[in-house]
């Protein structure tokens, strides 16, 4: 019989203990989301935390929880906190991004594709047909690191689907450099940028640094006067011999 003050022991403990969970286990009342975030991204984070909250504090899985935040894609780390009595504490760091990724898509340094709630500051724009996000990145990386010495800032890194890249700077300049050596050409252009170029309006330059031995420069307004007239003379030679587009 000495045995049943034990159970009766044993039993009440686990009363206890349930009876202790039930108090703590509350439904959570207050979510506050902690970090640098704008309006969207901190409602992004509350709508993944929506379908937890049928468990209680005590009974959220937590883990589960911080995979789903990580889900949105642009949060970088994210830490949860229960608060007693009934409150959770989300506090999250976001992605530094460094550039637009197709129609709706950043790129971080790492060349993690990450989609926003809402739009970022005006950033770098990489578009690519062959590479990948990380190996545009990259490339767009190893190219402004070349022009930051001269000030000079890429606006738009394009690659074409022959593997040719070619870059567009804030001041207008365009710049084409082809499929290899893309820091030589760079450094090449670099050199006639600081001779004869820097003095110039950068609006409509044209630079094609593809050749082996130099750079060839020409305005874009008159490239695009050549190509007009080009197609006008082709337009009356069809005409001449009869022949319909």
């Amino acid at each position: 019989m000495r045995s049943l003050p034990a159970a009766a022991l044993v039993l009440t403990l686990a009363l206890g203990g349930f009876l202790t969970w039930q108090q703590l286990d509350q439904p959570v009342r207050s979510v506050r989301v902690q970090g640098s975030l704008s309006e969207a991204e901190q409602q992004a984070v509350r709508q993944a935390v929506e379908p937890f909250l049928v468990h209680g504090l005590l009974s959220l899985d937590l883990d589960a929880l911080t995979e789903n935040i990580l889900a949105l894609s642009w949060p970088r780390e994210v830490r949860l906190r229960r608060a007693w009595p009934d409150g959770l504490v989300i506090s999250v760091d976001r992605e530094s991004l460094v550039a637009t990724w197709g129609a709706d898509g950043y790129l971080t340094s790492a060349g993690k594709i990450v989609h926003l709630p809402d739009s970022a500051p005006e950033l770098p724009a990489l578009q690519a047909s062959i590479s990948s996000p990380r190996q545009a990145m990259e490339a767009y990386q190893m190219l402004q690191k070349e022009l930051d010495a001269s000030g000079l800032k890429i606006r738009l890194l394009q690659e074409s689907p022959l593997g040719e890249w070619r870059l567009s700077l804030k001041g207008g300049l365009t710049l084409a450099l082809g499929n290899d050596f893309l820091a030589e050409r760079t450094r090449r252009f670099l050199t006639v940028y600081h001779e004869v170029l820097q003095q110039e309006q950068e609006g409509d330059l044209y630079v094609d640094a593809r050749y082996g031995n130099g750079v060839a420069v020409s305005r874009t307004t008159a490239l695009l006067a050549l190509k007009a007239a080009s197609s006008m003379k082709l337009d009356d030679e069809n005409r001449a011999y009869g022949v319909r587009h």
